[in-house]
């Protein structure tokens, strides 16, 4: 079992939280700033090299009907997903599940983000091409569910989020949202029983790539 550090899920609970946001679009945005530093305040904070390719993939978002890059392409994507916004915002105990669901979702991809940067996986030397594809597929397939409980109390304990989240944005993650970390590090023994699984299915994974694609010499 590891110690539990904020500074790794700082921005992973930021990315999370911007599913309160009312506004369309700026949601995205803000999601994406906080999901784009996640691979290099991890590196950071492990002392450990990664490429910059592999940071830039490693930053990217889960498929999803409407994205900030792909949105104006999509007038029905568009469409739905700002009735969607506006809906939710409309009724907030569902603007918290979602926000509850996605925090849990960015959680775990803070761990495995952890898990391979550590492993040095995303390195200049190292084939991370093939980490990042492994990462995707887990993520994808992982079950995010068991941390629900402990996501929906931090993100009810969140008071003014776009105030909150322009502060991050502007000076860093880690200290403005700090007072966050209290309900995750409290259950953490209880919550990294459910992130380690994401790491175990990697490794899985991981070790299957290279049977069945082995490394060229």
């Amino acid at each position: 079992m590891s110690k539990f550090d904020w500074r790794i899920y700082a921005e992973a609970t930021c990315a999370g939280l911007t599913a309160l946001l009312p506004i369309p679009l700026v949601d995205l945005a803000f999601e994406a700033t906080f999901r784009k530093r996640m691979p290099g305040t991890i590196a950071k904070v492990r002392r450990r090299a990664s490429a910059e390719g592999a940071r830039r993939r490693l930053g990217r978002g889960r498929d999803r009907l409407v994205s900030l890059e792909g949105c104006l392409s999509l007038p029905l994507g568009v469409v739905r997903y700002i009735a969607r916004k506006v809906w939710r915002k409309v009724i907030y105990v569902f603007a918290i599940a979602d926000a509850a669901t996605q925090v849990s979702a960015y959680w775990h991809r803070a761990y495995l983000l952890d898990h391979i940067i550590s492993a040095g996986h995303t390195g200049p030397d190292v084939d991370w091409r093939r980490s990042a594809v492994v990462f995707e597929r887990v993520l994808q397939e992982t079950d995010t569910s068991p941390l629900l409980g402990v996501a929906r109390q931090t993100v009810s304990s969140v008071h003014r989020v776009l105030l909150l989240l322009l502060r991050a944005r502007r000076r860093g993650a880690v200290e403005e949202v700090e007072s966050l970390s209290a309900i995750l590090g409290s259950h953490w023994d209880a919550a990294e029983r459910s992130l380690h699984q994401v790491a175990l299915r990697y490794n899985e994974e991981y070790a299957r790539s290279l049977e069945s694609h082995p490394p060229s010499m």
